[in-house]
């Protein structure tokens, strides 16, 4: 059967091909933001260069096979004025052996470096030997957002990894909700993040710069927007970067908003988002109570048709959350897709769907489902205003302040989550509200109750929705501090 081509059919598909080859040279563009072909790492490069060699091997099988079946076709078609069937041969023995084994030496060609790349990279990126003090990261994927630990160095971050350059990164990686996948294109290739199953891949950068990275494995409705950003140091600016990220940020002057924003977070945003991992104790905790939200949540959480709710109707309002510690020096914010200004937070706090569609802060924030509990535009300004405070503070002794027990109390109540699960008067929030604690319990009751929440219940709330790690993340002062302050509270 002969198809015939219509000059206008022909026209119509170089037409066509000539659309659509932009589209199909700019995917292979080495310029490009997470091309593949612009290798920045050892990692990557090896990848590169075996992809190639394979990528080669097939151009060159392809068009032998192509050659072939063009003379075939072209050396041996049908005339009109042929009347009788060809010569009908069957079965070329030599012919047959040769395109057998000639794939099998194809295939051993490709194995064998594939192979031994493989199992050098598990390794680490130096010449497949194990590379000299690498820098160890634990990446932790959520949905949908990625948190960055950095263990024995006490700094936790959300969405944006930094590294020194020229040394090899073993990076950790786990997921604590579905299968993920972590992917820097011009470090590494990608790897998948499964829950309770721990995957090591290494990277490496050669230059200080900035790369893009995001999750490669379908995840949920905002899986597009999960992405994440590498960023590159000169060795001496990365250990900076670290000794920042421990320091307290500085004092907030002369900015009443960010001021009423500090009470705002604390009231609506501090049990869901960490803000504090500068101080080592909480740092070290923060898997801990990241868990801890985790199992609130799951026990909390039942589904139906009018969407998520807890077991007694309400919203549930507990899930981990990025970590916001020294938010105001990341360059980008909600995963990595909007770049960090005042006006921007605002947008994203006024309504987050607006920005990034499908994300759990809407639909389990309280502030969003409870009319009792929106916030107010005055009140959005605050609190954008104090997260651009969020920033390191001057590396420098503090000085000795002789600080009022109470007032240090407030801060702690304030500062590590106890006011978003708490009221200081007699409603109840999440747990029971707290005036009058002081008639109602000894000093010695309440640091209990702090410090193992399982030893005394109050009627009425379930046994586990307090996270029993407080006693670990603030020091004995800020305890004594804390239980003096609510012993205030009548």
């Amino acid at each position: 059967m002969q198809i015939l081509w219509s000059p206008s059919a022909l026209k119509r598909f170089a037409l066509l091909l000539i659309l659509l080859a932009p589209a199909i040279f700019a995917a292979c563009a080495p310029g490009g933001s997470q091309s593949t072909f612009d290798s920045a790492g050892p990692v990557a490069e090896d990848q590169k260069n075996i992809f190639l060699f394979i990528f080669w091997i097939a151009v060159i099988v392809f068009v032998v096979v192509e050659a072939a079946l063009i003379y075939s076709i072209l050396r041996f078609r049908q005339t009109r004025a042929d009347s009788e069937l060809p010569n009908q041969t069957h079965g070329n023995f030599k012919l047959e052996i040769a395109w057998t084994i000639a794939p099998v030496f194809i295939l051993i060609a490709i194995a064998v470096p594939t192979v031994t790349l493989i199992f050098d990279q598990d390794k680490g990126p130096v010449d497949g030997r194990v590379p000299e003090n690498p820098l160890e990261i634990n990446a932790i994927a959520h949905q949908w957002w990625f948190e960055f630990e950095y263990p024995g160095q006490d700094v936790i971050t959300a969405n944006e990894l930094h590294i020194p350059i020229d040394r090899a990164v073993r990076v950790s990686l786990e997921s604590d909700d579905v299968i993920h996948s972590f992917w820097v294109p011009k470090l590494a290739g990608k790897l998948d993040m499964v829950p309770g199953q721990t995957n090591v891949m290494f990277i490496q950068a050669d230059s200080a710069d900035t790369f893009l990275g995001q999750c490669a494995e379908f995840c949920g409705e905002a899986h597009a927007k999960m992405r994440f950003r590498v960023v590159s140091h000169e060795p001496d600016d990365f250990e900076a970067w670290l000794d920042s990220m421990r320091r307290a940020p500085a004092p907030i002057v002369d900015n009443p908003a960010a001021v009423a924003g500090r009470t705002v977070f604390a009231q609506n945003c501090s049990s869901c988002h960490s803000s504090r991992t500068y101080v080592p104790e909480v740092a070290q905790a923060e898997r801990e109570t990241q868990l801890g939200r985790q199992t609130i949540f799951k026990k909390a959480v039942t589904r139906d048709d009018e969407g998520i709710k807890t077991r007694d109707g309400d919203i549930v309002n507990l899930i981990s959350a990025p970590n916001l510690t020294h938010l105001a020096v990341r360059r980008t914010f909600a995963a990595g897709i909007i770049e960090l200004t005042e006006e921007n937070l605002i947008k994203w706090i006024s309504n987050p769907d607006d920005i990034k569609q499908g994300n759990w802060m809407k639909d389990l924030a309280p502030i969003y489902n409870d009319p009792a509990l929106e916030l107010s535009g005055e009140e959005i300004n605050q609190l954008a205003a104090y997260l651009m405070t969020l920033k390191p503070g001057p590396e420098q002794a503090a000085a000795v302040v002789e600080v009022d027990p109470v007032d240090q109390g407030r801060e702690v109540f304030l500062n590590n989550g106890c006011s978003g699960c708490h009221s200081t008067g007699g409603d109840r929030v999440i747990g029971p509200g707290l005036s009058g604690l002081s008639a109602r319990s000894s000093a010695d009751e309440i640091r209990q109750s702090i410090t193992d929440p399982g030893a005394i219940v109050t009627t009425g709330f379930d046994d586990g929705i307090m996270p029993g790690n407080f006693g670990s993340v603030i020091s004995v002062q800020e305890l004594n501090a804390l239980i003096q302050y609510l012993q205030t509270l009548e």
